[in-house]
């Protein structure tokens, strides 16, 4: 069916519902006129039905709707769990039920296994997290040995390097220093042993032998001589070799150890610091994870509990949202079911009102304490009394997804008595009272005629129908009234007794 059909057909069951009620009503209206004038013959009461006296008397303002009863409060019951399952049981619809009563049971197998699971999870968690405990206690044992070794190797270095700074260093230099100033007195006294001998008088001796031995000690002075210039040239080159070499070196050697074993602490305390950072994250993470797992097992626990539906209040059960014009549920055995869907409505009796849908061209016309009158229709010849207790602010179309559906304000009437005979979902007729005129003159609207501008009535005269000209007031869907034209007790026809030339072509 196209959205077009579906809009002309709602306005089609508006128009057929206000019909309806207008029928009604002026049905009472005749039923007691003509119960009134009881004593007249039949013909008295055929001309009733032709004609209508004029009389003066309270003209009520109407509207005329069709609506429901509906109960001002309702138990909506759904799923709380936020937990897919299906309906294995479910009690019939009407049913009447106690406070407590099971209204559904739901399937708990996948939910059971997964508790199960649950608790396989948390137990294997927590065994985890012992060994964890055990595992940070030794690491930080293992670590502060390392720390300690390495500050130790650092202090080693540092020691090594102030003691060749403060004391090897000089004491090496003052070897080299000295061992040159011996060299330099060595051949000093060598030079000055040959000077002695050389110059020595040997004039006087005519020993060939003393010569001879002259001569070799004059060349053993010279050999100490080349020796001691031996001895001071070593020394001097190994005060250049440690000045040069040996000393920067071993220096070098030294503050490399040094920054090597400051490096090494350093290095030693990163590392340690990030493993017990790491194992404390993984701690961490494990204590995370075994209150995620204890969470979800307790709240798959309370699940479990909502896996029996039961009523939330006495009263009957109606199945899904009543109030939900579209998409409702079929509630059955085996249907598969959500958090939030609403499965049952049990509405409270002891507080009913009245729902009507006021059309958007009246709502200047309703307003808040209103009277009304209620006539279910199921309970013919009843009628129920109450006022307007509310009207929605905004309009909303009729048909919710048709933009182009007519307007209507969703509006409420209190009850002025609750009755055990209306219950909740009734169809009603309502009659509401807008505006009385009191005192007033007023005739049947089939008896009022227009003709464009200009309204008339046919007024009965000993001679017959006059057309007579009226001015009329405000009118319902039966009455319009007569504010100048007629005076009480007049006639009038209520159809056209005749038509002018040329009319009804």
């Amino acid at each position: 069916m196209t959205r077009k059909k579906k809009v002309i057909l709602v306005l089609l069951l508006l128009v057929i519902i206000a019909g309806g009620a207008g029928g009604y009503f002026y049905y009472r209206h005749r039923k007691a006129v003509a119960s009134g004038a009881a004593g007249e013959s039949s013909q008295q009461n055929d001309e009733l039905d032709r004609n209508f006296t004029v009389k003066r008397d309270d003209l009520v303002i109407g509207l005329f709707q069709g609506g429901y009863i509906n109960a001002s409060k309702k138990h909506k019951v759904a799923l709380q769990a936020n937990y897919k399952t299906k309906i294995l049981w479910v009690i019939d619809e009407n049913s009447k039920v106690k406070k407590g009563d099971i209204l559904a049971k739901l399937e708990t197998d996948d939910l059971k296994e997964q508790i199960e699971n649950y608790v396989i999870e948390l137990d294997n968690l927590t065994k985890e997290l012992a060994v964890a405990y055990e595992e940070e206690k030794i690491l930080e044992s293992t670590n502060a040995a390392s720390l300690q070794n390495a500050e130790e190797q650092l202090l080693q270095a540092d020691d090594a390097l102030r003691k060749y700074r403060r004391f090897e260093r000089a004491s090496k230099r003052d070897e080299l220093d000295l061992a040159i100033t011996n060299a330099e007195n060595a051949l000093a006294d060598a030079k000055d042993e040959y000077i002695a001998l050389r110059d020595s008088d040997t004039a006087s001796s005519s020993d060939e032998n003393a010569e001879e031995e002259r001569k070799k000690q004059l060349a053993a002075a010279k050999e100490k001589i080349s020796q001691a210039e031996n001895s001071l040239s070593l020394a001097e080159d190994n005060r250049k070799v440690f000045r040069r070499y040996d000393h920067p070196s071993k220096m070098t050697r030294l503050v490399n150890a040094y920054d090597q074993a400051k490096l090494n602490l350093r290095k030693t305390k990163i590392s340690t610091e990030s493993q017990v950072v790491q194992k404390r994250k993984h701690i961490a993470n494990l204590q995370r994870r075994i209150k995620r797992v204890r969470d979800q097992l307790a709240r798959h626990r309370e699940y479990l509990k909502m896996m029996v539906i039961v009523a939330p209040a006495d009263g009957v059960v109606i199945y899904a949202d009543p109030d939900r014009r579209w998409g409702n549920i079929d509630v059955k055995p085996g249907l598969e079911i959500w958090k939030g869907q609403v499965l049952f409505t049990i509405p409270e009796m002891s507080n009913l009102v009245v729902d009507f849908d006021l059309p958007e061209q009246y709502r200047s016309k309703v307003s808040l304490g209103d009277r009304a009158y209620i006539f279910p229709d199921s309970l013919p010849g009843e009628k129920f009394e109450g006022e307007i207790m509310h009207i929605d602010t905004l309009p909303v179309n009729l048909v919710n997804w048709d933009s182009s559906s007519p307007k209507v304000y969703k509006t409420k009437i209190k009850l002025d008595k609750q009755s055990p005979r209306l219950v909740n979902g009734m169809s009603a007729q309502i009659n509401v009272i807008t505006k009385v005129i009191k005192d007033t003159l007023f005739v049947p609207v089939e008896a009022v005629f227009d003709d464009k501008d200009r309204f008339f009535v046919y007024r009965n005269t000993p001679s017959g129908p006059v057309e007579t000209d009226v001015t009329i007031g405000e009118a319902n869907d039966n009455f319009v009234q007569i504010t100048s034209g007629l005076e009480e007790g007049d006639s009038v026809c209520l159809y056209r007794p005749y038509q002018k030339s040329g009319e009804g072509k």
